[in-house]
């Protein structure tokens, strides 16, 4: 479970102490968001797509197992995958037979997060953190993993995996440059600090109105901001390698009130990269790792307060999604190779759980969808990343449709609560 130092938990009750708030219209628009991706392109078959026939390659030992009206794979060699749906499939909407128009890497993993392949989009968690309504003094904290901030770069702070953010607070990122840099005593410290805060109180004194007066306040709030992040940087230290401990930096960014959105990737561990173009079997440790790691996380939003509501998951949706799937037989290494169809996971806040949205064809290609119902539908859509754009723009109070352009992808109604 997360822990919290005790200063952070004072921070928590005191959180909106850390960012001016503008008043809410609603739950949504202040929605928070913890995108997880999954690089390489992840293997439907060893979760979400219960298909089975000779056409398809499957793990030894698969079958189908359900939880409420969720049918996935399930496997005793991945029981992190069952017991995370165990507890928390009823918070669930998987969305399968998602088609991204490409098997490239770099160009599907802007297909998956834009919604297009063209330069110049940004992610979804960039432009819900950039279009919030609260004011959050680090909006979109990115551990790791792909994000396309455009517009809203100044959003996004790359926190790293190695404490780069927190060693810049404290200033002890200096000690890692080979240029020497004079050591400033604790009382040069005071005094610079004093002449700051008296430059900002003579601007006040001079204006009474207009720009000078606007950048007084910009400047003494910042002087804030920053006297808070520096009071809980340790919260921005990630704990290990694991999905867990990389992505708990988030958790906490949220419970404190930094932060609407973030993002980690999972992939690139102990277990390897998702990209199994032999040794399939490495799919397993990936699946398992990622659920291990999930389930923590649900327990801990689960856990701790929410700013408006009994607990951080009522106000956090959660997405893992990957940029591809595989093939849905071996090749001759014992691999997969890329295949355009996949799935993702919508979790938490605003989402209808236990449900399912979409399906797969005898040769695990996406069926159209009835975007109203989720079900399979002859006349209904292709769903195409642009649809999980939508979505999620939807979720986080904000109109699609100025982003995303309706003929391309519309909101999935069956995933909302």
């Amino acid at each position: 479970m997360l822990s919290l130092s005790r200063r952070n938990l004072l921070a928590l009750g005191t959180a909106g102490l850390l960012y001016p708030r503008r008043a809410r219209a609603s739950a949504a628009s202040d929605r928070k968001f913890l995108f997880v991706f999954c690089p390489g392109g992840w293997d439907p078959t060893a979760v979400f797509a219960p298909v089975f026939n000779a056409g398809i390659d499957h793990f030894n030992g698969d079958d189908i197992e359900t939880f409420g009206e969720l049918a996935l794979v399930g496997n005793s060699g991945r029981p992190a995958v069952s017991s995370f749906f165990g507890r928390w499939a009823s918070h669930t909407c998987l969305i399968n037979g998602l088609q991204v128009p490409s098997v490239a890497h770099d160009v599907a993993t802007r297909w998956t997060l834009t919604g297009a392949s063209v330069d110049g989009l940004e992610d979804w968690s960039s432009i819900i953190a950039g279009s919030s309504v609260v004011e959050r003094v680090l909006p979109n904290v990115h551990v790791s993993g792909p994000i396309f901030p455009g517009r809203f770069g100044d959003a996004s702070v790359r926190v790293g995996l190695n404490g780069q953010f927190a060693s810049l607070l404290d200033g002890t990122v200096l000690q890692a440059s080979a240029a020497e840099v004079p050591a400033v005593s604790a009382a040069r410290e005071v005094h610079e600090e004093a002449w700051i805060r008296a430059r900002v109180a003579r601007w006040g004194e001079k204006a009474a109105a207009g720009m000078p007066q606007r950048i007084a306040a910009a400047e003494q709030l910042a002087l804030e901001r920053a006297a808070s992040l520096v009071d809980v940087s340790d919260s921005f230290a990630v704990e290990d390698g694991t999905l867990y401990g990389t992505a708990s930096v988030i958790v906490r960014a949220l419970a404190l009130g930094t932060s609407r959105t973030g993002v980690v990737a999972l992939g690139t561990g102990n277990n390897g990269d998702w990209d199994t173009h032999s040794g399939n079997d490495l799919q397993q440790a990936l699946f398992e790792d990622l659920f291990g790691g999930l389930d923590l996380l649900m327990a801990d939003l689960d856990a701790l307060p929410g700013e408006t509501t009994a607990t951080l998951l009522e106000e956090t949706t959660v997405v893992v999604l990957s940029e591809m799937g595989r093939t849905p037989l071996r090749n001759a290494a014992g691999g997969k190779d890329h295949w355009t169809w996949t799935s993702a996971m919508f979790m938490g806040s605003g989402v209808a759980g236990g449900r399912s949205v979409g399906g797969w064809t005898d040769t695990l290609i996406g069926q159209n969808v009835d975007l109203a119902t989720g079900a399979v539908s002859g006349s209904g859509q292709r769903l195409v990343p642009s649809h999980l754009g939508a979505t999620l723009l939807a979720l986080a109070d904000i109109d699609p449709e100025e982003f995303i352009d309706p003929a391309v992808g519309t909101v999935i109604e069956a995933v909302l609560a």
